[in-house]
């Protein structure tokens, strides 16, 4: 399983004055990553560190986010999934374009980070993350598509579904 073990949670203040009117309070927590879907970007066994979001986080292409799973397909795991956020509400998602490439409303991604590709000749499978082929997929509002950058090896949401953004608890800043 791509899991993380939670190591240490630690609180940051900022903002001027200390706690003062104005100041917000940030937590920062580390987790080692307990699987390899995160590949090369994260390694299993390494220590990431995260801010904690608060229930308004509007999710960005590309953030590395810590979620609890919602259950269904993902699982009933307590444990956190580590994934990267892919297509957002309101967009469509799909693959692959001609040259085996995700899409998102049409347009191919660029996706440097991404390793280990699933391949491209293994039929769509809706209990099996292996295949590269998907969708489209209407991804609904509130909620995000996540997918591990080693995908030959992750387990995400080409075959678990979105994931409600209130699932999300964390980004990843280091």
């Amino acid at each position: 399983m791509k899991r993380l073990v939670p190591l240490l949670a630690v609180a940051v203040v900022l903002g001027t004055g200390g706690c003062g009117r104005g100041a917000t309070t940030t937590w920062a927590q580390r987790f080692t990553q307990g699987g390899v879907s995160m590949e090369p970007t994260v390694k299993a066994g390494q220590v990431v560190t995260s801010r904690a979001v608060a229930h308004g986080y509007e999710p960005r292409h590309g953030d590395v986010v810590l979620f609890h799973t919602p259950g269904g397909r993902w699982g009933d795991s307590q444990a956190p999934f580590l994934k990267r956020v892919i297509a957002v509400g309101g967009e469509a998602i799909a693959c692959c374009d001609p040259t085996g490439k995700v899409t998102i409303n049409g347009v191919p991604l660029v996706e440097p980070y991404v390793a280990n590709n699933s391949p491209l000749d293994t039929p769509p499978n809706a209990q099996s993350c292996l295949p590269r082929r998907f969708g489209p997929v209407a991804v609904p509002k509130d909620t995000v598509f996540l997918m591990g950058d080693n995908r030959i090896a992750s387990n995400d949401s080409r075959c678990a579904g979105p994931v409600p953004v209130t699932s999300v608890f964390a980004v990843m800043t280091g």
